[in-house]
């Protein structure tokens, strides 16, 4: 159920004249972290990390902290969303990587990092976040 509300959210956020665009959704080994993307947007979900968010935005009404969006020319960002990108059936081994259109993200027993074209994203594990 929460992978179909991941899909259509992110479905929804694309827009009604990209919907042709194919979604591509994954997991790390230790099923700590999931992540759903397409050619126009990437979105990561931690489960598990000791950072401390930064505070809540007062026009966040849903959830904050764990999740991270990622588009083709901007720096990572903390998402406020009312779901999750976790259930991917594929899993991203360790030392593998995947290009989901201008996007890579590299798994590694360390953590999951996920860049754009120009060289930004964010660094995601139990003990560091990092966006840059």
């Amino acid at each position: 159920m929460a992978r179909i509300v991941a899909l259509l959210a992110l479905l929804a956020a694309v827009g009604a004249a990209d919907t042709s665009a194919a979604l591509i959704q994954f997991t790390t080994p230790s099923r700590n972290i999931g992540c759903i993307g397409d050619k126009t947007r990437l979105r990561c979900d931690i489960v598990r990390t000791s950072v401390t968010p930064p505070p809540k935005p007062l026009t966040c009404d849903f959830d904050w902290g764990n999740a991270f969006g990622l588009l083709p020319r901007f720096a990572g960002h903390r998402l406020c969303v009312s779901d999750s990108a976790m259930g991917g059936r594929r899993v991203l081994g360790y030392g593998k990587s995947l290009r989901i259109g201008p996007f890579l993200c590299t798994s590694r027993r360390v953590g999951l990092t996920c860049t754009n074209r120009t060289r930004h994203g964010f660094f995601l594990s139990r003990n560091r976040i990092r966006l840059f």
